[in-house]
């Protein structure tokens, strides 16, 4: 869901900001994504352990992810946390704010040929993606994997939204799963390692055009299959079809192939 900005950050919420001043109980911090504000960051929050020298943890300059812990507009004051953050949710933090780079920049590039105020650009398609996607670049994602979901959200009049989607298309590309199997394949004819060879150009050949194949030999006479695609049924249903063509093949051949799900030892 799209938020709506706000002056203040709210208790809970994580925020990245760069740290401004230290002093001798804590840091003061510029909040990035709250223009003009600044909280302040006790040496109490700044780690589990027992700080024994703030620089050790935090320099002026640098950029951190910390959780609002308790907001007074009345007063203006922020207190912040370092230490209450877990590692997934600053990874998860900055990935987010990375994301939102890279929706505004596209805008930009979109605004530019369109002649139009990227800042007012984008927050038009902000109003216009609504409750259906979390973020613009999410929304972002989803057109890059169907387009036909532009045309649904009307984020743009009909001639200038194929600006958009030709830079969509060009930044982002549709997230995808990765599933990985073994196959085992042996023979004992005298052109035993051609038929192999064969059975492997048959696995490639037989890759859907909406999925990445790529097989690796691991050691003999074992053969990694990955695949790549939108999401775990395609994948899956690729994997089992090529490796079910690979199997066939080399048994047409006289030989012999074994799949294997997850492999622990080659």
């Amino acid at each position: 869901m799209q938020k709506k900005k706000r002056q203040y950050p709210e208790e809970g919420e994580l925020i990245i900001g760069t740290v401004s001043e230290i002093f001798g109980q804590g840091a003061f911090i510029n909040l990035d994504e709250y223009k003009g504000k600044r909280g302040m960051l006790h040496i109490s929050e700044i780690s589990l352990k027992w700080v024994r020298n703030i620089r050790d943890y935090v320099k002026e300059g640098q950029k951190v992810v910390l959780q609002v812990l308790n907001v007074r507009e009345d007063r203006g004051h922020i207190d912040l946390s370092l230490r209450r953050v877990a590692d997934a949710q600053r990874k998860q933090k900055l990935k987010a704010v990375k994301q939102r780079q890279r929706a505004e920049k596209l805008v930009d590039l979109v605004a530019e040929e369109l002649g139009k105020d990227s800042k007012k650009l984008f927050t038009s398609i902000e109003k216009k993606i609504g409750d259906e996607y979390e973020t613009v670049y999410t929304a972002f994602e989803a057109i890059s994997e169907d387009e036909k979901r532009l045309d649904e959200l009307k984020l743009l009049p009909e001639g200038e939204a194929t600006v958009l989607l030709k830079h969509i298309k060009g930044s982002i590309k549709p997230q995808q799963v990765e599933v990985i199997g073994y196959l085992k394949l042996t023979s004992t004819r005298p052109r035993g390692v051609v038929d192999i060879k064969n059975t492997l150009s048959e696995v490639e050949k037989h890759a859907p055009k909406n999925c990445e194949l790529e097989v690796n030999y691991v050691s003999a006479p074992t053969y990694r299959i990955k695949v790549k695609a939108a999401d775990y049924k395609k994948a899956e249903k690729a994997l089992k079809n090529t490796v079910d063509q690979g199997i066939k093949f080399i048994k047409s051949q006289k030989g012999h192939g074994e799949f294997q799900r997850e492999l622990t030892k080659p």
